[in-house]
């Protein structure tokens, strides 16, 4: 699910100050954004600032994660030991993750590993956003964690959402895209006709915001950030199956179809035919406008073809 968590980074870049205050929970101050500085582990769910507060100047690291992955702690160590390397700075790791793990999982805080009498170590704050209590959330009157409510124990009603909803309409800055990545949270847990009544899902609005934007485009820009020709098979093939997810949600969230509808039409469509097609989810009024999109968009050549 890289697209929440790339909607989430951005949040964290335009409200940073309230994002690492709230993380933290001690004051400090965020001197730069180090995230798109970051780019030798190529990440786009991590968030890097550097901040100072009582202890100095260090780093606060966030690792963003809509659903659990078994090597999510072994990815917290190697981030922060990069980090740590690239910027010579104590590091202060913090894990997100929105929705809960399997039931036969237990999140950890920490990787640890030993091998042949040496110990690797790196503990980790854990942030489980279904075991905030949302209205905790709402009394700490901070702008950043409204999208999120949600996902917080006893968020998922419909007089939360109208909460944050009126509270974000308040704020000065950023209001749109605050409201925008709401409507996204909120419909994975409720209703989606709910969700359309409550929240401002104007799609000219939606489309033109620079969250859905960055969601739509990242996956995109990270197969091709070094050339389409310097992209590994693999690297390209792992993007084209993100995208495809990101489609099916857009489609799944738009028109409340399966998200199996189209698999057998999308399975052979490449980069290139994908992302016009995020842009036609978008924009479609309706199922069938979205087809004739789709039928426009020609079937890739075999490669077998291409050689000859």
């Amino acid at each position: 699910m890289g697209k929440i968590d790339t909607g989430s980074k951005r949040l964290i870049h335009l409200y940073s100050q309230a994002w690492v205050e709230w993380v933290l929970q001690t004051p400090v101050q965020v001197e730069t954004e180090l995230s798109g500085d970051f780019q030798f582990i190529a990440r786009y769910s991590d968030s890097l600032l550097q901040v100072n507060g009582p202890q100095g100047r260090f780093l606060a690291l966030t690792e963003l994660q809509f659903q659990y992955k078994p090597n999510i702690p072994k990815r917290a160590m190697a981030y922060a030991a990069l980090a740590r390397e690239k910027y010579d700075m104590d590091v202060f790791v913090t894990v997100v993750y929105f929705l809960p793990p399997p039931k036969d999982v237990t999140l950890t805080n920490a990787f640890h590993q030993e091998f042949m009498g040496q110990v690797a170590h790196q503990d980790f704050q854990l942030i489980e956003l279904w075991e905030l209590d949302a209205n905790k959330a709402l009394a700490a009157n901070n702008p950043i964690l409204l999208p999120f409510v949600p996902l917080m124990r006893n968020g998922d009603s419909k007089q939360m959402v109208q909460t944050c909803v009126r509270r974000i309409r308040q704020q000065p800055e950023h209001a749109d895209e605050l409201e925008t990545f709401l409507a996204v949270l909120a419909s994975y847990v409720l209703d989606k006709d709910l969700v359309n009544q409550l929240v401002r899902w104007d799609m000219d609005i939606v489309y033109k915001s620079p969250i859905i934007q960055e969601i739509l485009s990242e996956n995109y820009r990270r197969g091709y950030q070094q050339g389409s020709e310097a992209a590994s098979k693999a690297v390209r093939e792992e993007v084209r199956k993100d995208m495809l997810d990101t489609l099916q949600q857009l489609l799944t969230f738009r028109f409340g179809i399966a998200t199996t509808h189209f698999d057998s039409r999308f399975q052979s469509l490449d980069l290139q035919a994908l992302k016009p097609l995020h842009q036609a989810a978008l924009q479609a009024q309706s199922l069938a406008e979205f087809e004739n999109a789709l039928n426009t968009i020609p079937s890739p050549v075999p490669k077998e073809s291409q050689d000859t």
